[in-house]
């Protein structure tokens, strides 16, 4: 397989032969989409032409190399197979499109969700749109990319070797949310830049100091909520070293007579994903409420979504119980987007929404719990 600077590229797409399939390749990813994220997909049907299909397409080859690293049932030559063939085809070379697929359909569904699977079986579509992007949206989004795909490498590799995936301590779970979501942070920041032209240089400056934050977060979050689905499949995130300082072995997590030591583990990892989600509150109101005002809307929805996850991981009954997930409701996900669309011209007034979502006061939460999560 060809690889590097060097690879010998397949012709680019020309002429009106090729339009059919793209524009069925650019329905394939509206298509996909909500059914691997309806909150992203909600957040980027917000944005306007410029950004909307580079940051779909982003989206799913990010959902696609993810999949490559989560799905448990793939041998480990396979698993490197596929990494190799992804990155080959994030540089534009088509001809490793067929090896994909082909390892994709060989692939049995028992690891990942139906959608993933048929993402990565359809990988050709997504390719193929962005490859017709302008070659300056790929520059910007190809080494971050790349950079995560080299991330989830490493972390796949680790847990083939001893069947699962466990982090050794804190440093090492902001380590692995950086490959896994600080990556999209610079990514979503190197295509939101060309579009707020007249933002000050301190501000981009900023702004760019604080995008890993703002991935990172994101993702900090998802795995407290997540710990006992993922317990299910064998892997666990939180830190071994943080659960030892509480005489908890992961693996019985979830035995009844651990579960305040797991909950204080749980806390201890949010309060790393709260100095996070100041750093992507910052970086969500640097934005330029005028020209940037649909960046603004794109970035508030997850983090608010995030805020008020992490209030119902502290404070609700469903983390560390098995089958349950603490997470907010389908309403309150419409709730957020609306409030958004209504403070994003305020700092003030967005600020205080996030705040909101934060604190649990946009649920009518008790005092008690507003002033111990604010």
């Amino acid at each position: 397989m060809a690889r590097g600077d060097g690879t010998a590229r397949a012709r680019e797409p020309r002429g009106s032969r090729n339009e059919p399939q793209l524009e069925a390749g650019r329905a394939f990813c509206e298509a996909m989409l909500p059914r691997v994220s309806r909150t992203f997909a909600l957040s980027i049907a917000s944005l306007g032409e410029a950004l909307r299909e580079p940051i779909r397409v982003a989206y799913l080859l990010c959902r696609i190399v993810d999949t490559v690293e989560d799905d448990s049932a793939l041998p480990v030559h396979e698993r490197r197979a596929l990494f190799d063939a992804f990155d080959d085809l994030v540089r534009d070379d088509l001809r490793s499109a067929d090896a994909f697929v082909a390892r994709s359909l060989a692939t049995e569904v028992g690891g990942i969700g139906k959608a993933d699977h048929e993402l990565c079986v359809e990988a050709r579509q997504v390719f193929l749109v962005f490859r017709a992007l302008p070659i300056e949206r790929r520059a910007a989004l190809r080494p971050h990319i790349l950079e995560m795909s080299r991330g989830m490498r490493e972390y796949a590799g680790r847990a083939d070797v001893v069947g699962k995936l466990r982090l050794a301590d804190l440093h090492d779970l902001e380590r692995y949310c950086y490959f896994v979501a600080g990556t999209v942070g610079k990514l979503l920041t190197a295509l939101f830049e060309p579009e707020v032209p007249s933002m000050a240089h301190h501000a981009r400056n900023e702004a760019r100091a604080r995008a890993v934050s703002f991935g990172v977060a994101l993702q900090l979050v998802n795995i407290v909520k997540d710990v006992a689905e993922d317990f299910t499949r064998g892997d666990c995130f939180l830190p071994e070293a943080l659960a030892a300082e509480h005489g908890l072995a992961l693996d019985s997590l979830f035995l009844p007579d651990h579960r305040e030591a797991g909950l204080a583990v749980i806390r201890a990892v949010c309060t790393r994903a709260r100095e996070h989600l100041r750093r992507a509150r910052e970086y969500t109101l640097l934005w330029p409420a005028d020209e940037g005002a649909e960046v603004r809307l794109f970035c508030s929805v997850p983090l608010a979504l995030a805020l008020a996850t992490l209030h119902e991981v502290e404070h609700g009954r469903d983390t560390l119980v098995p089958g349950r997930t603490p997470k907010v409701s389908r309403d309150v996900v419409f709730q957020i987007f609306g409030d958004a669309q209504q403070a994003i011209p305020s700092n003030d007034a967005l600020a205080s929404m996030l705040a909101s979502y934060g604190s649990g006061a946009h649920r009518g939460a008790s005092p008690a719990e507003v002033g111990a999560s604010a």
